[in-house]
């Protein structure tokens, strides 16, 4: 009887552990989940980007002061350092209180579902591109979850510097990205990791 007892409450322990184990879960791209709309997935499907359901600004400088900032890492992933060096280098040439592109992004909050998402960033060259090529698929799953679509006559403004006073676009009607004043306005959508 002890030694029935001893496997039942072996059962029952293996059981408890087990269902207690995180579930991993893969998303695909056009998924509404971690507080936006799910754009690019590494080979695992656990890890990626998302980017908000909507616009964050239909127009808006990506600098006032020119200046080189160095915000030059393309890549998946670059957008959030050169967003935060945007920000630095702004701030040390005075525009602390001017509403940029970059600093849309960082200061971005969105909560869904009872949670928030403050972890924000404007795109590198790579990421905006990324959702340029998703954008059939972001464009359903914003407008099923309250977003709107990109514009598609429009020019998103990536985190990448080309020179002292240009910056990096993508166009959203063709596959070309271009550079463009930074004083001049673009669009922008904010992106997160997760």
């Amino acid at each position: 009887m002890k030694k029935i007892f001893t496997v039942l409450s072996g059962l029952v322990l293996a059981a408890t552990i087990i269902a207690h184990v995180p579930q991993k879960s893969t998303y695909s791209i056009g998924d509404f989940a971690h507080g936006g709309i799910v754009f690019w997935v590494d080979e695992t499907g656990q890890h990626g980007l998302v980017c908000a359901k909507e616009d964050q600004s239909a127009g808006v400088i990506w600098a006032r002061s020119f200046g080189d900032t160095y915000a030059n890492k393309d890549g998946i992933y670059k957008g959030k350092r050169n967003t935060a060096i945007i920000i630095a280098a702004q701030e040390a040439m005075g525009d602390e209180d001017i509403i940029y592109a970059a600093r849309i992004c960082n200061e971005l909050e969105i909560t869904e579902n009872g949670k928030t998402y403050d972890d924000w960033y404007l795109p590198s060259r790579k990421e905006v591109n990324l959702m340029w090529q998703s954008r059939a698929a972001v464009n359903k799953a914003a407008l099923a979850n309250g977003g709107s679509a990109f514009e598609s006559n429009g020019f998103y403004w990536s985190s990448n510097e080309y020179t002292d006073n240009l910056g990096w676009i993508q166009l959203f009607y063709s596959v070309s990205q271009h550079y463009y004043f930074k004083s001049d306005i673009a669009r922008v959508r904010a992106i997160r990791a997760f």
